[in-house]
Parts: C-alpha cells; structure tokens; sequence
C-alpha cells in the first residue's frame, strides 16, 4: 500500500528522530543574526521500575549551521493551545481531498498556505480562532513570521549546505515584495532592495554607506513592524518608553481587568505568598513594564463585565496607592472613566494612547492633547482676560468647592477654625462643620489620598483644643459649689444665664456630630477605593489608624459636651423640682404669681412661639420648665442633630423622673388623696407643655413610672381600701413589691386607722428590695450614625456661609499670588 506523510510531516520526515529542547527567551531573540548548531539524536525510550521513562541515546550527529536547528526547535514549538498531531493517509485519499477543495474554489496556494501555517504552529482557520483572531499573529515567534514571510514571497530562497545563498531564477516577484515590505519603512521612489541572500554576502563584502542601512535590514525585524493593531479588543499604543529594547509598541487588553506593573522583588513575592495562604489573592499584573519608577501594581484598567454599573465599552482606571499616574496630562488619584483616545501616563516615562476599536465612530488618533489646548500664553491679553473671567466667576459662585493646593492645607484649616470657633463669628450654626466639609470633600476627590487622613485628624485634633478650652472657661464661671455652701435661689436670668453660658459647648457638639457623620462616609468611600490594593498594606494600615484616631477625637468631643450640657442642666433642675412637690396649682397666690410672671416676661417674649410660652403655669412650674425651654431653643439654635436632641432631653427626663420619685418616697406625708391631686395637676402642667413644644413621647416615655406612683396616689381612698394586694400589683406593674408595700404601710387613711388585711402581701414576697431608683441606670449616649444633614451637592445654604466661602477663596487665592512672581500675577 503506497503511502504519504501529512502534511505536518512535509517538512521533516524523520523528526520524530529528533531532540528538541527549550530555548531560551534571549537565545531565541538572536536567531536571526548569529549562527546556529547543535546535535541531532536518536534516541530510544526505556521503562524504569518506577514507571518513569528514561531516553538512551542510540546514535547521535553534528548539525551544520546552516540547518538552523535553533530555528526549527522554536518553530516546531507547538503554540499555546494546540498540539502536534502526527496522520498517515493513502495517497489517493489524500489527492482526492486536494481536488475537492480546488473544485470548491481554493487554489492549490490557498491549501498550501493553510499547510504551512499548521506546520509552524499558527491558528486554525479564521472561523476557528475563537477569541484569538487574526489577532493571533501578534503572538507568533520570530521564526513562525520569518517563515510565514519567506513562504508569502514563494519560498524561492534556499540554502545549500555550505551555508552560501542562490539567486532564484526568476525573483521579481520576491524582490518586489521586499521592495514593499522595506518601503514601508523607508519609501524610496525606484529602488529595489537586496534579498536576503545578498544581505548575508553583503555582511562579508564592503558596500557602499547608503546601500548598508537598507542591506542589513532583516526581513525578521520587518515583519515585526508590519503588526495591525486588533479589532475586537481595546489596546494601549505606546507612545514613550523607558527601554527600547523591552518595550512593546502594542498592549492589548485581553481580559476585562487590566494590571500595569514591574516585576515585583524577592520580597514582594514572599508578602503575595504569605497573602495568599491567608486567603487574600493579590491582583495578578498583566503587563511588566521596565522603569524604576514604577510600583509592582502600578495601575488597572476594567472594562465591560469588570465594571457592571458602566455602559457596554466604557473602561475605568484606578491607580494603585502611592504610584504616580497621569489622565490627560492631569495627576490621577481616584478612579475615573477612560475614553477612547485618552492619554495614560506611568512614572516618569511611560506615555500611553488607549484606543477602543469597539466604540463607533472611534476619535481619530491625531487628538490634541488636552494639556495643550488650553496653553494660551500667558502674556495675551485674551488669554489673560479669560483667566481673570474664570478667577472671578470661581470667586462668586455658589457651589459648595473650595479649591486649594496642598501646601496650602494647614493654613486653611487654620483660618477657618479661628475665624469660626464660636456660635458668634457670623456663618452661621453649623459654619465650622461645613466649611471643613467641603474642604475634605476636594481632598478626598481631587488631591493625594495620602492627604485625607491628615487633614481629618489634624482638623479632629483643633477642634478637641478648642473645646477644651471652652469647658475650661465654663467650669471657671459655674464651679461646683460644695455641700456646705448655701443653695442659692434659681431664677429664670439665673437659666437663661446658664443657658447662654452652654451655647458654645452645645455649638461644638453639634459641629462635631455633623463632622463625625461626614468623616465616616469619607472613611468608608476610602476603604471601597482600597479594596483593590494588596490587603495588609503598611501605608494602608497606617492610614485607617489615622482615620480611626480622628473618629475616636470627635466621638471625645460629642461626648465631654454631652455630659457638661446635662451636667449643669441637670444641677439646675435639682433645685427646682421640689416645688413640683409642694406647689398647690389651685391657690390664689400662685394664680397671681403666675400672672405677674407673665407681664414681667411679656417684652422679653414677644419673639417666642406660643408653645414654648410659659406664662400661663404657676410661677414654680413655670421656673421648672423655663429649663427645658432654654435648652430647647439651645439646641435648635446650634441646630443640633435629632437623635442627639432626643438623648439631651431623654437624660433630662431620666434625671426628672428619678429625682421627682425618690423624693416622693422619702416624703410619705405626701401619700395622701388631695396632695397626690396637687402633684398630679403640676406634672400634668409640664407634660402638657412638653407635649405642645414637641418633646411629649420623650417626657411620657422616661417619665412613666413617676406618673404610676402618683395615679397609685391619687385613687379614691373609697376604692382603694377596696382593693387587694394581688390587684394592685397588677394594675401598677411598674412598681416593684417593695415600692408598693412601702406606699401602702406608708399611706393616709386618717387618724388611728390601720391598713386594712387586704393589702398585706402574700407570704414569701421579696421586700427588701431599694425602694429608691438608681441614678447609675440612666440611658447611654449612642453616637450618631445617619446621613450627613450638608448636603454638597446643592449650593452654598445661607448668605452668611457664602460670605464666608468667598472670604477663604480670596484668602487661598492670596496665598498663591504671594508665591508668584510680581509679573506673574493675577489682578482682578
């Protein structure tokens, strides 16, 4: 039976003969301009015991240099992804499938070419190549493009063994393709260049100087510069480098992520390893590039399915922390979206042109860069016009950014607490909160992120300062008067005194709150941001211990002026509720009192809302609730937040409800009908009040079991003699038995008359239990954790605010022309 090898076999009959081993990355670089050799075996297979294979050699021969043994080992490479496979077909089959194909319309060179594209490792057909594409090219050694040339041209050039070249006999066609290939080059009208056998005679011959640089260029080296960009992917073109003979001209983007990178040290290698045994895999770089002043992940790029919330096609780029990278010209920081045509620059020396085949209508390739565009000269009147139009119009607008360079960031922060430490500066309640927002909110987006960090506890640091200070200067005008010194009588000017004392304290709390809730969105954007950086990070780690000691200094300061507010607050009450005790709303003198309290107050009034008037109260429980008036309008004033108004007041109400039970316990001649009737017309006068300035849940809700023993108190004594033990508890379940029997033995039912047997407990109750409640079980101070109420997306909110954002801008805008030259500046 008459046999033909495969066409895979066409080559080299014998290979299966043949020991190929790896090449070297930089031996096979120099294949094409050094000589080759090498030694040619035949070698035969034998099964050790422990099932390895270990190859004897039966016989071996020289390889001559001009058999490239080099070049055929890389070129019979198999390529990523496929196989040798190795047939043996009858001839006639074999023939008879030619002639199929050239009746279905291929040429007998169209099959060939598909051969030897198989035989040197390329591609399947073009319906075949899956994702790789014609694109699949760019990925082909030296040897695979230098034969796919050779072959394209006819394979007309052959080498004898002596290593000397042949002229074909007809070359035309091969000359005048080199021609074309060496003209895309250097286009020369006219002139034919030398094949490649006569270069190589031309390397031992002088030739004249012009003919030298045309001879010597390799047909290897020009077909590497013949590579198309792809279609079907994005791709970086480089357009400056560090080392010429490392750096590529094309990057594709072949996944939807993107690394940018150096080839990390020894080191860095040992902190990815100990990373990912600890389940942390670090981002895998897909492109090492060669400058020093590069990081190991420098910059990623994602795309498509990497960044859901984007359009189809549209990439975003994030560098890495601490590596310098430029968007158009502009210093990146952040993330942000990149567009076809944009310039990516890398350290010192790597320029990148991102090209996205995919977008139509793609932005031509000669783009100006945006850097240039606006470089109108300075010394133009127009250009110089414009700047003072740009520079006043940033002056005068209402947007909520105050821009500022970061040498600059200290004498801002310095300005803007000193110009607005006190409820009086003229911003307004929240100034100080605001104006260091919008400060850290530039910082955060546009400056290094390094900066953030610093700013937030530098900024956490001053404003602790400020306020220590203030309670200092508070304690000097209210010290804590000793048990042996006489009370003095509170007055309402006494309150409101105190009260105008607390308004800078109440100031900050209410700043610091507003800060607190807008440092931790800033912090958690930054720890998002961070989620792509090598977890474990020193600079990172550093950076979060910085932000966590800025959150704790503020949560010092909420919490030091939370507790001197209600302190002095509650010092205050102290005094006064006892005439909710002992006063009798249904006298005549009270009804006098009150009635002169309320001409006295009328002018000073006048401005106040109906619900918070207290006119109408008897004069003791007008004083007892001018304290909760004036705290009120002190925490809407500073515009304190709701939940820490809610907890101001509940710890008020706390104190209220504790203090008012205990001394009503301890007074058992109160526990009678008509004065428990007196008590109950008094709390139900406050709570009235409390109800209409809008504090009526807080007060019933804290002040529930007061309200439970003087209801017990007020029952009929009729009823009450009535009532068993068991039914008493039931109705009053707040009470614990102690409390109950003790209000019961204690009770007035007359003279000489003893409690009746149905109060008596039933045997085995615990009742020696503290009838007293306990000062220590008031509620915690919870921390806000809400939205911040700054909203910097809106304009500047008051007038005031905007005064004083245009004063900063000026101030900034100060500092820079003091640095410049006097030629140099900006007049307006």
């Amino acid at each position: 039976m008459e046999m033909l090898y495969p066409v895979a076999l066409t080559i080299a009959p014998c290979w299966p003969t043949l020991t190929l081993r790896p090449v070297s990355s930089s031996l096979r670089s120099s294949l094409a301009t050094q000589r080759e050799s090498g030694r040619r075996q035949m070698m035969q297979p034998i099964q050790q015991p422990d099932g390895a294979i270990k190859w004897e050699t039966e016989c071996r021969r020289n390889v001559a240099p001009w058999e490239c043994p080099l070049l055929l080992a890389d070129m019979w490479r198999p390529k990523d992804g496929f196989e040798r496979r190795f047939e043996i077909q009858r001839k006639e089959d074999y023939e008879r499938e030619e002639r199929e194909r050239e009746r279905e319309g291929e040429s007998y060179q169209g099959v060939r070419w598909r051969r030897s594209r198989m035989s040197s490792g390329g591609a399947a057909e073009e319906g075949e190549r899956g994702h790789r594409g014609r694109n699949s090219e760019l990925r082909r050694s030296i040897s695979d493009m230098n034969l796919s040339l050779r072959r394209r041209q006819g394979n007309h050039v052959t080498n004898d063994p002596r290593g000397g070249g042949s002229r074909p006999a007809n070359n035309n066609g091969a000359v005048q393709d080199r021609k074309n290939i060496v003209s895309m080059i250097n286009p020369l009208q006219g002139e034919i260049r030398a094949s490649k056998a006569e270069a190589k005679v031309g390397w031992t011959h002088q030739q004249p100087e012009e003919e030298k640089d045309y001879s010597s260029c390799d047909l290897e080296m020009m077909s590497q510069s013949l590579i198309l960009p792809p279609t079907d992917r994005p791709y970086f073109l480089l357009l400056q480098g560090y080392d010429q003979s490392k750096d590529f001209v094309l990057y594709i983007m072949a996944g939807h992520t993107h690394v940018f990178g150096r080839k990390p040290t020894m080191r860095e290698r040992e902190k990815d390893k100990e990373r990912e045994r600890k389940g942390k895999k670090p981002l895998k770089v897909d492109t090492f590039l060669s400058a020093p002043d590069l990081l190991a992940r420098h910059l990623l790029v994602r795309r498509d399915s990497a960044v859901p919330e984007t359009p189809t096609g549209r990439a975003l780029i994030r560098p890495f922390r601490g590596g310098g990278v430029t968007h158009n010209g502009v210093a990146l920081y952040r993330e942000t979206v990149l567009n076809p045509g944009d310039i990516i620059g890398l350290g010192n020396h790597f320029l990148f042109l991102y090209r996205d085949p995919r977008v139509t209508p793609a932005p031509p390739l000669a783009l100006t860069l945006p850097w240039h565009s606006d470089g109108s000269h300075p010394c133009c009147s127009s250009g110089l016009a414009d700047k003072q139009e740009a520079l006043r119009h940033y002056l005068g607008s209402t947007e909520s950014v105050l821009k500022f360079h970061p040498r600059h960031a200290d004498g801002l922060l310095q300005e803007i607490l000193s110009k607005n430490s006190s409820p009086d500066s003229g911003g307004g309640p929240l100034a100080p909160a605001y104006l260091l927002s919008i400060m850290i909110d530039h910082a955060s987006k546009c400056l290094d992120p390094a900066l953030t960090p610093q700013i937030l506890l530098k900024a956490a640091n001053q404003i602790k300062e400020i306020v220590w200070d203030n309670i200092k200067e508070f304690g000097d005008k209210h010290p804590t008067q000793n048990s042996s010194e006489p009370e003095i009588e509170i007055s309402t000017a006494n309150v409101q005194k105190l009260s105008s004392d607390l308004r800078p304290l109440m100031f900050w709390m209410s700043n610091a709150t507003e800060l607190l809730n807008f440092f931790q969105v800033k912090v958690e954007v930054m720890e998002k941001e961070w989620e792509f950086e090598a977890p474990g990070d020193p600079v990172l780690t550093a950076d979060m211990d910085t932000c966590s000691e800025a959150l704790a200094q503020l949560d010092d300061v909420i919490m030091h002026t939370f507790q001197q507010c209600v302190y002095h607050l509650t010092k205050t009450l102290y005094s006064l509720l006892p005439a909710l005790l002992d006063t009798n709303p249904f006298s005549s003198e009270e009804k006098e009192k009150g009635k002169a309290g309320a001409q006295g107050v009328e002018g000073e009034e006048k401005g106040e809302e109906e619900v918070d008037d207290v006119s109408a109260l008897p004069a003791k429980v007008a004083g007892l609730v001018e304290v909760y008036r004036s705290s009120l309008i002190l925490s809407r004033e500073a515009c304190l937040s709701p939940p820490l108004t809610s907890q101001t007041f509940g710890y008020l109400f706390f104190f209220t409800n504790t203090s008012l039970l205990n001394t009503l316990l301890e007074r058992d001649g109160l526990f009678s009908w008509s004065r428990a009737v007196q008590i109950r017309t008094n709390l139900d006068l406050v709570l009235d009040w409390l109800q209409g300035a809008g504090l009526g849940d807080i007060a019933s809700e804290f002040m529930k079991k007061l309200s439970v023993i003087v209801n017990f108190l007020c029952i009929p004594k009729t009823r009450l003699i009535q009532s068993s033990w068991n039914s008493l508890q039931e109705d009053h379940a707040l009470l614990s038995p102690a409390q109950l029997h003790h209000l019961l033995t204690h009770y007035k039912l007359g003279p000489s008359r003893a409690p009746p047997v149905s109060w008596a407990p039933p045997p085995g109750t615990e009742l020696s239990g503290d009838i007293f409640e306990s000062f220590l079980d008031h509620p915690p101070l919870i921390l806000p954790n809400e939205t911040p109420r700054l909203d910097l997306s809106q304009p500047v909110p008051s007038s005031d605010l905007l005064k004083e954002v245009t004063r900063l801008r000026t101030f900034l805008w100060g500092l820079d022309q003091d640095e410049l030259p006097a030629n140099q500046r900006t007049r307006l």
